[in-house]
């Protein structure tokens, strides 16, 4: 895969799996079906479960500061000497959605639970995404 192609899959992915956890806000605010919950959250296992991938050490370069032109990234060089801990945050975010995934079974999912998944996207962010 070109470095360009993997970081515009990286940037589309995130971007879905962004509008997954809205979904799920929404269905939480409207105490819809959690029935649906399980299907985003299935897919957002899917996506974190492989993210490594996406990833790779040569599509990690400097962050530019402006522009949205093919191959600028904000993913920080920071990812690879510490791969385990970002590999450590991709984890969590499967332990949370799995979890998520569960309760939605019973129509258990709460808000802390969304919260949790949030922390944890803003965790990894902040220590490996460019402001």
């Amino acid at each position: 895969m070109a470095q360009g192609n993997v970081i515009a899959e990286r940037k589309d992915g995130m971007r879905e799996m962004g509008r997954h956890l809205e979904a799920i806000n929404g269905i939480l605010q409207s105490r819809g079906n959690q029935a649906q919950i399980a299907t985003a959250a299935d897919r957002i296992i899917a996506f974190y479960s492989n993210i490594n991938a996406l990833y790779p050490a040569s599509s990690l370069t400097p962050p530019v500061p402006q522009g949205r032109s093919d191959g600028q990234t904000r993913a920080l060089a920071a990812i690879e000497p510490n791969r385990a801990a970002f590999t450590e945050y991709s984890s969590d975010m499967v332990r949370q959605l799995t979890a998520m995934k569960t309760a939605a079974a019973t129509g258990g999912v709460t808000p802390e639970m969304l919260r949790a998944a949030g922390q944890v996207c803003a965790g990894c962010h902040n220590q490996f995404r460019a402001r």
